[in-house]
């Protein structure tokens, strides 16, 4: 959807006002104002802040350089894309990768449940706080932060947006290196399995956005790894392992894993290395949590992928003359007494973070708020 709230919060995804700190100003028409983007963005102050965008029909105008974005009313989106090619984008913004991915509007469950979970108890949004997905894909968590009172935003580089998501959640085309809000548009914000996507420069520049977006009071949560273990990491390798030759054999479907994690680029190198983004950013890690994954190695990695091998493997044969469905056909729904169940295994999974939650590791939670830059 587009509401009145989500257009107040929008701006221009790279130009900027004039004003700002001594060192930050900058008075002149667009080549002066925001050619030297990053420099005033970066700046210790937090930066000037983006110009609003003027409506005309159907069409969002930026005053400043001119540029377009369409209002896809009918489709419950919009699209604030910068029209200056950033750098590469994630696979995720192409619709046969995305297709591939399978994704529905099924309450989360399992390790994808447990990231939620911590979001909300890390980020703590009270009811009618609006809180932005950054990176929202599908829109499936963004659905999902709604049960709580919140009231979601997502964003998202691909337009691929499940239809519930498009009728009851503000959803934007956008790239995260250059957010389209206005400062302090959305003070609650959480970005989950995305930094791991980027190279070095993308971080810093989503970690600077995302400052600006939050204002000075804001609260940023991510969940994302270090390129680090612990001696735990030893047990999840070997069910890996163990996994990729069930799936050589034909008795696991690994192929969904891999897809997702095709395009990691594994920026960050160590918890401290990450410590030292936030702070160029103006960001401070408040609290973290390490992720080892024990049970869900065995529950979700392996248990899961032999159960729906299985579940394949029971479909009943094609009859003479009859067509045989998609091999990609869109999973439908789960039934109750598989939801439940997935339910139950979901407080086992939780099991990773009450144990292990204190072992550092390479992936973690991480709850960030606005603090001095380096």
């Amino acid at each position: 959807m587009i509401s009145a709230a989500l257009l107040a919060a929008l701006a221009c995804p790279v130009c900027l006002e004039e004003g700002g700190c001594a060192d930050c100003a900058r008075a002149g028409a667009h080549a002066a104002a925001c050619e030297p983007y990053a420099a005033r963005v970066g700046c210790p102050c937090g930066g000037p802040d983006k110009v609003r965008l003027d409506r005309a029909g159907d069409v969002l105008v930026c005053p400043c350089c001119g540029g377009r974005y369409p209002l896809h009313a009918d489709e419950g989106w919009v699209d604030l894309v910068p029209h200056a090619s950033l750098g590469e984008v994630t696979r995720y913004a192409d619709h046969e990768f995305h297709e591939r991915l399978a994704l529905t509007d099924a309450e989360p469950v399992l390790s994808a449940r447990v990231k939620a979970d911590m979001m909300r108890r890390m980020l703590a949004p009270g009811r009618g706080e609006t809180v932005l997905d950054l990176g929202c894909g599908a829109g499936k968590m963004a659905l999902h932060a709604a049960t709580g009172g919140a009231r979601p935003a997502g964003l998202d580089v691909a337009p691929f947006f499940l239809a519930r998501a498009a009728r009851e959640v503000d959803l934007v085309r956008g790239d995260l290196r250059r957010l389209p809000f206005r400062k302090g548009g959305f003070p609650r914000a959480y970005s989950l399995d995305v930094l791991e996507h980027l190279e070095e420069t993308g971080v810093r520049e989503v970690l600077l956005e995302a400052r600006r977006t939050l204002g000075p009071r804001g609260r940023l949560f991510v969940y994302t790894h270090a390129m680090e273990s612990s001696r735990l990491a030893v047990f999840q390798r070997a069910v890996n392992a163990l996994a990729r030759r069930l799936g050589r054999a034909g008795l696991i479907d690994h192929e969904r894993e891999a897809l997702r994690k095709s395009d990691h680029r594994n920026a960050i190198r160590s918890h401290e290395h990450f410590d030292e983004l936030c702070l160029a950013a103006g960001l401070r890690v408040a609290e973290r949590r390490y992720y080892n994954v024990v049970f869900k190695a065995v529950v979700e990695d392996l248990g899961l992928r032999l159960f729906e091998r299985w579940r394949r493997g029971r479909r009943p044969p094609v009859a003479a003359g009859e067509v045989a469905p998609p091999a990609r056909s869109a999973p439908g729904p789960p039934s109750s007494g598989l939801l439940a169940l997935a339910l139950a295994l979901t407080w086992l999974l939780k099991l990773d973070v009450v144990l292990f939650g204190g072992v550092r590791t390479g992936p973690f939670f991480g709850l960030l708020v606005p603090g001095d830059r380096a």
